[in-house]
């Protein structure tokens, strides 16, 4: 991961200024070099989610070919299928809603803490929910394991317990609620419900949705 670091992706506005994802006329890379960022010229891009979930994703998926090493992306905004396709494509998305060379500074300095307490932690982290009780309860803290494990997205750590998995809830806590988790759950006749929410994070649990006759 460190080595990526090195180079970012900031997803501007006509007037060259950070902006939401679906607002976007261009991106541009900055890769650091010797300490100091170097700024690329801006690629035009404005994505098109008018069509489809095929049409949108595919329209994504042009633009990441244009990437190659760069794993980070810098935005105002992402929400829904964009959020996806790059989660499920292994980039690291960050938020912010003013930018700055010292916000990549930032990044990069976050990103090396967490993957050097990561390698330095050597207790074992389950990557499947655990079983609290006999009665089915499970908890998981997906922010413990994306740390340790950032290839993994939300879905890929999530989605297999819940679909092969019998359980009365799942209690995650979690820094955001998963944009899939809308529309996914409700197709697999589950809801979540938010429990806590804090500067650290949220407690989310997921149970069925019980049959109204």
């Amino acid at each position: 991961m460190k080595e990526n670091t090195n180079v970012m992706a900031v997803f501007c506005n006509d007037t060259n200024q950070i902006s939401r994802f679906d607002e976007m006329t261009n991106f541009v890379f900055y890769t650091k070099d010797n300490s100091v960022w170097h700024q690329s010229e801006p690629v035009p891009f404005h994505p098109d989610l008018s069509g489809g979930l095929t049409s949108v994703r595919e329209t994504i998926n042009q633009m990441i070919v244009c990437f190659n090493t760069c794993k980070i992306i810098i935005t105002k905004s992402i929400t829904g299928i964009p959020y996806q396709v790059f989660d499920q494509s292994g980039f690291i998305i960050c938020e912010s809603e003013d930018f700055d060379l010292d916000l990549l500074d930032a990044i990069q300095a976050d990103l090396i803490r967490i993957e050097d307490e990561a390698n330095n932690d050597d207790s074992p982290i389950s990557k499947i929910p655990v079983k609290m009780d006999e009665s089915g309860h499970y908890f998981l803290n997906l922010n413990t394991v994306q740390k340790r494990y950032p290839e993994l997205s939300s879905k890929k750590v999530l989605l297999p317990f819940l679909e092969n998995t019998t359980f009365y809830s799942l209690e995650v806590a979690c820094s955001h609620i998963p944009p899939w988790f809308d529309n996914k759950l409700a197709e697999m006749k589950l809801a979540y419900t938010v429990q806590t929410e804090n500067a650290s994070g949220k407690q989310v649990i997921i149970t069925h949705v019980l049959c109204q006759e």
